[in-house]
């Protein structure tokens, strides 16, 4: 499969770090699509981001340090590099030099990185005014970004990997799944009877026996992320329990089989008792959420990107949408002008 030289990625913002472990006087490391980096915090306290290569002769400057104005003084030959990617040198002050700094941002408890002339129009609106966002973490994958992509495209390992989301076996019959795809984003739209939860569960939740589940998401590429809402019917599908959540997850490629997944919840609660209880019903959403995510990690690790044993795939109505995510993921993403298709089988 042969495709032209792809984009940088960092044309758009990406997610990849929480805020909280970028202390004031430290240098932590990052990686992007290959390409290595270091964040630090200058006066202000505001999150930097510079290449980790010295630009005097290649070292690692997360071995350096901070002086007194926050400028990185790299470890081996001590030249000082400072937030807008000015470099000078110790020995020979009249030797400067320039190096591609990053803009970033520091939202929703991430700093995320861009290339410098990103506009701020650019940053991802992804949360919704109706909901508060609970918390967030980073869940890291061992797998290549296309499979990564491919396991939060489709439902058909719901059943099988997951507690908390959607149908029990017994109940497969129940779901129904349909997908859109638009010029720069893909919909899914997927509703079963619900699997049978614990008493704490149902009642935090307000659900009752019988009670529908349904998962809506839109996925977008510039960066790659998914917003996922999960919410309760009755089974008419004419009245909405008390809670929905939104879990977006942000997808930033670390190396060809490494992937961070950045992920955001949100949540709303509208039944004035079950407020009351807030706390513990958000905190014990964040826990479901994380373990959930987990399973995914655990299970994709073993996915291949490709079909290994020369034939085709054989999907099925509910991992049609994959195929369309990878496409948009190479011509969106990564901005390839040329796209060669792979052959799947589709059976209902």
């Amino acid at each position: 499969m042969k495709h032209i030289v792809e984009n940088d990625v960092l044309r758009f913002p990406h997610p990849v770090l929480k805020s909280t472990k970028l202390r004031k006087g430290k240098i932590v490391e990052i990686t992007v699509s290959g390409k290595v980096f270091v964040l630090f915090r200058d006066k202000n306290q505001t999150p930097r981001a510079v290449p980790a290569a010295c630009p005097h002769r290649g070292a690692n400057l997360i071995k350096g340090k901070l002086n007194k104005e926050r400028e990185i003084v790299c470890g081996y030959h001590a030249w000082t590099i400072n937030g807008e990617g000015q470099g000078y040198s110790p020995s020979v002050p009249k030797r400067t030099c320039k190096v591609h700094s990053l803009k970033t941002w520091e939202k929703h408890g991430f700093i995320w990185i861009a290339n410098k002339d990103v506009p701020d129009e650019a940053f991802p609106d992804f949360t919704n005014k109706a909901f508060n966002l609970i918390g967030s973490f980073t869940q890291k994958f061992n797998a290549p970004l296309k499979v990564v992509l491919d396991n939060f495209g489709e439902i058909e390992h719901a059943f099988q990997v997951h507690k908390f989301i959607g149908a029990s076996k017994s109940k497969l019959d129940t779901v129904t799944f349909s997908v859109k795809i638009e010029e720069e984003q893909t919909r899914g739209f997927s509703s079963c009877e619900y699997r049978k939860q614990p008493f704490f569960f149902r009642w935090s939740y307000g659900l009752k026996s019988g009670d529908y589940y349904h998962n809506d998401w839109v996925f977008r590429f510039k960066p790659l992320h998914g917003s996922y809402h999960n919410y309760w019917t009755d089974k008419p599908n004419t009245v909405v329990r008390s809670n929905e959540f939104i879990i977006t997850t942000f997808m930033t490629p670390i190396t060809a089989t490494k992937v961070d997944l950045h992920v955001f919840v949100q949540m709303k609660i509208k039944n004035r008792i079950l407020r009351l209880f807030s706390p513990i019903i958000r905190f014990f959403t964040l826990l479901v959420t994380k373990y959930e995510i987990w399973e995914d990690a655990r299970i994709a690790r073993f996915a291949p990107l490709n079909p290994e044993d020369g034939n085709n795939w054989k999907l099925t109505n509910l991992d049609k949408q994959i195929f369309h995510n990878r496409k948009k993921t190479d011509t969106i993403y990564y901005g390839k002008k040329e796209y060669t298709e792979a052959i799947y089988e589709f059976t209902e």
